[in-house]
C-alpha cells in the first residue's frame, strides 16, 4: 500500500490513522460559463468561483491531502492551484481523463499557455503544443470514462493517500454512478454546486467487512457539503 508523500501515514481529523484511501471531490468554483446564457466551454473562475476556491481550500487545508487531481479545464486548474497551494502541495496532477462532458467538440488550451498560467501543473502527454481534445462524447462514453478514471485511482494510489480531486458537475455524476454500479437507465442526478465537497472512503479488495459483516468497496460519507462556502452558487 502506498504511503503519503513524506512517508507517513496520513492522519484523519479526528487524529485516528485512515485504513482507507480518502477522496474529496470537489466540483470548481463559479466560472464565466456558469453565469453566461452563451457557450463558454473553457470559462475563467469569476471573483465569486476565485473566493469560493479561497474557502474549500481553506477548508481542506486541515485534511492532510497527499495529492490534488484536476481536470485540464482553466476553471478546475484554478480551484485546484488553490487546493494545492493551502494545502502545500507542490503539483497538481492533471487527468484529461477528468474533464466535464461535453457533446460539442473543443479544443483545450496549449501546454505553453497552461503552464504559464498555473506552474504547479504536472500536464499529461495528450495535452500537446497546440492543445488537447474536449467533447465529441455521449452520455455512454462519459459513464465509460468515468469508470475508467475510477479504477485509475484505485490502481494509482493507496489506502493512506488523501486526493483532492477537481472536476466538473456532470464527470462528478458519471464518477458517483461508476461508484455505486447505478446501471446507465436510472434517472438520477446528483446537484453539485460550486466548490461543493463529495467525500468519499474507498476500500480495497480483501478489506474486512464494514461493522464485521457488511462487505463494500467504498464509504459515500457525504454529498455536496458546502457549509464552508460563503456564498453558494
Amino acid at each position: 500500500d502506498g504511503d503519503g508523500p513524506r512517508g507517513v501515514p496520513q492522519a484523519s481529523r479526528q487524529g485516528k490513522v485512515s485504513r482507507h484511501m480518502q477522496v474529496y471531490i470537489v466540483r470548481h468554483g463559479q466560472s464565466t460559463g456558469n453565469i453566461s446564457t452563451e457557450d463558454i466551454p473553457d470559462g475563467d473562475l469569476t471573483p465569486l468561483g476565485e473566493q469560493q476556491a479561497r474557502e474549500v481550500a481553506a477548508r481542506l487545508a486541515g485534511e492532510n491531502l497527499t495529492h490534488v487531481l484536476c481536470s485540464p479545464l482553466v476553471r478546475a486548474l484554478g480551484t485546484a492551484t488553490a487546493v494545492a497551494t493551502a494545502a502545500g502541495i507542490e503539483k497538481i496532477e492533471v487527468w484529461p481523463e477528468m474533464q466535464e462532458t461535453r457533446r460539442e467538440i473543443h479544443r483545450g488550451h496549449g501546454r505553453e499557455v497552461l503552464l504559464q498560467r498555473f506552474p504547479l501543473a504536472v500536464l499529461a502527454d495528450s495535452v500537446e503544443a497546440e492543445g488537447w481534445p474536449h467533447g465529441g462524447e455521449s452520455y455512454e462514453t462519459g459513464l465509460e470514462r468515468a469508470a475508467e478514471a475510477l479504477a485509475a485511482i484505485r490502481a494509482h494510489y493507496g489506502r493512506r493517500d488523501r486526493l483532492a480531486l477537481v472536476s466538473h458537475g456532470a464527470f462528478i455524476n458519471f464518477l458517483l454512478r461508476a461508484l455505486l454500479h447505478m446501471p446507465p437507465s436510472r434517472g438520477v442526478w446528483f446537484t453539485m454546486n460550486n466548490c461543493g465537497i463529495t467525500r468519499v472512503r474507498l476500500y480495497a479488495p480483501g478489506d474486512p467487512p464494514v461493522e464485521g459483516f457488511f462487505p463494500a468497496e467504498a464509504e459515500l460519507l457525504g454529498v455536496n457539503d458546502t457549509s464552508h462556502i460563503s456564498q453558494v452558487s
